[in-house]
């Protein structure tokens, strides 16, 4: 979650900066713009968590040697 975090630091930073012939000046708070870039990645992955689950495998406990299926024995050769 850092490198989204400071990924999203640094885009939010070069659009707050605002520079001039003799300086640059951030328009807003760094320590504020570092706490809304670490709340944004971490709802950014949350939200693709979500988005994912529906594909992702279900029931990845499943044992399938343990599992007896009728039909799917495997006939040994006398």
């Amino acid at each position: 979650m850092r490198d989204l975090a400071a990924k999203i630091y640094v885009e939010l930073v070069c659009r707050n900066v605002v520079v001039t012939e003799s300086a640059a000046q951030i328009k807003s708070n760094p320590e504020n713009l570092a706490r809304i870039s670490f709340k944004l990645a971490e709802t950014f992955q949350r939200v693709d968590v979500e988005l994912k689950a529906p594909s992702m495998p279900k029931n990845q406990e499943f044992d399938m040697k343990a599992a007896s299926l009728p039909g799917w024995q495997v006939e040994k050769a006398e």
